[in-house]
């Protein structure tokens, strides 16, 4: 099916899809949370004959679309939970949820995904291998990506390819904005906790204030990215929280530094990690106190395959211009559990625009007032459809 005949089965389709969307947005969960969510995609793939699993890893569902002995196949992710925020919209289809909203726009991945369901669905006859549609769970806490593979959600059949999308509001509607590398950054938590000696603090000569050790602590972990790591090398050492103290004439005997730490590689993060051990631990020495450091590695670092890069590059060129292709400068420092996905398999993620003209309201990711332009779906199923049918056409064996 060529570019303009998906374009019209788009239109054809798209009140439909808004309406999912916005019963969706409606009724937002949290991440582990996503029944009635998992329930509603399951009810509409239900009604597209799609053959599909659920209650993975949580409440995700993983369909599956062609021929029965199809060797390969490409699957596409959407993420499905929602944020602990309160909605400030207005809209008619605002949260009904107190304190729980799609501002992250997973309702819009998800109804995206559903919309391309559908057209993919009708050509099943002619594709060439299969399809996998991943809606999963926990993007925002656990990382749901890493149950689904670890249910064998890469195989049977085998997956050749893997693509995602995003809603960004940094760029109008038709916007199409990746990296042909490098995209976000890996996670690790961190906690450090800072001992010390609780004295009356009339006679701070008698104690070890653990809070004037935590503050030089995180003071001196500031020079990581200053003078530890090169110029050219993004690194972030954030700590978020300080949680210490009992009373405003004690002299605190605990402190507890939480925070995060991105990064590009694995070798940059692990060269973050000795160096925040080192400084935590002789900073809080220096002071008569203790440092007990520990961290946790969260999601690896989402490095797009640059030929899969450069093919949705073609294809959002030749739909939208040259205008509606953006690359990327450098790298975000955010994270996405979709490079899980592209740790095992060939793939990309790429964003695509959601801002409209006259919107007078801030419009950013995580914003009580996020409300991204629903013409964006059309763009999202374009280009997850035709991404898809070119990358089944390119891995097919023998080709």
């Amino acid at each position: 099916m060529d570019s303009l005949s998906i374009r019209k089965s788009i239109d054809e389709i798209y009140d439909e899809i808004v309406t999912i969307r916005r019963d969706i947005h409606m009724h937002p969960e949290l991440s582990e949370h996503e029944e009635r969510t998992e329930n509603a995609i399951c009810s509409y793939l239900d009604k597209l004959s799609i053959e599909y699993e659920k209650d993975i890893s949580g409440h995700g569902v993983i369909a599956r679309i062609g021929k029965k002995n199809a060797e390969y196949g490409v699957a596409i992710r959407a993420d499905i939970d929602a944020l602990p925020i309160k909605e400030s919209t207005g809209l008619p289809y605002a949260s009904v949820n107190d304190g729980v909203m799609h501002a992250c726009g997973h309702d819009i991945h998800t109804a995206i995904l559903i919309g391309t369901a559908k057209l993919l669905k009708g050509m099943e006859n002619e594709l060439k291998g299969a399809v996998k549609l991943f809606f999963q769970p926990a993007e925002e806490t656990t990382g749901g990506a890493a149950g689904m593979i670890q249910h064998d959600g890469l195989n049977s059949p085998r997956i050749t390819r893997v693509l995602s999308l995003h809603v960004d509001p940094n760029y109008p509607t038709g916007t199409v904005y990746l990296s042909t590398g490098k995209m976000n950054a890996s996670t690790t938590d961190m906690s450090i906790k800072v001992k010390g000696v609780a004295c009356h603090g009339a006679h701070p000569d008698k104690g070890i204030d653990a809070i004037v050790a935590a503050s030089h602590i995180v003071l001196a972990l500031q020079t990581i990215s200053s003078r530890f790591a090169a110029p050219t090398t993004p690194v972030i050492v954030t700590i978020g929280t300080i949680s210490g103290g009992t009373k405003e004439n004690v002299i605190a005997g605990e402190v507890e530094l939480k925070g995060t730490i991105r990064a590009l590689d694995f070798e940059t993060r692990d060269f973050i990690k000795a160096h925040i051990k080192t400084i935590a631990e002789n900073t809080a020495a220096a002071f008569g106190a203790y440092a007990e450091v520990s961290m946790l590695d969260g999601y690896p670092p989402l490095v797009n395959d640059k030929e899969s890069a450069l093919t949705i590059a073609d294809i959002a060129r030749k739909e939208f211009g040259e205008s509606g292709i953006v690359f990327m400068e450098e790298p975000s420092l955010g994270a996405d559990d979709f490079a899980y996905f592209t740790s095992k398999v060939r793939g990309v993620y790429f964003n695509i625009g959601t801002y409209k003209k006259g919107q007078h309201e801030p419009q950013m990711l995580h914003n009580e007032f996020f409300s991204p332009d629903e013409e964006c779906i059309k763009a999202g199923i374009l280009m997850e459809v035709l991404g898809t049918l070119k990358f089944l056409d390119e891995d097919e064996p023998g080709a």
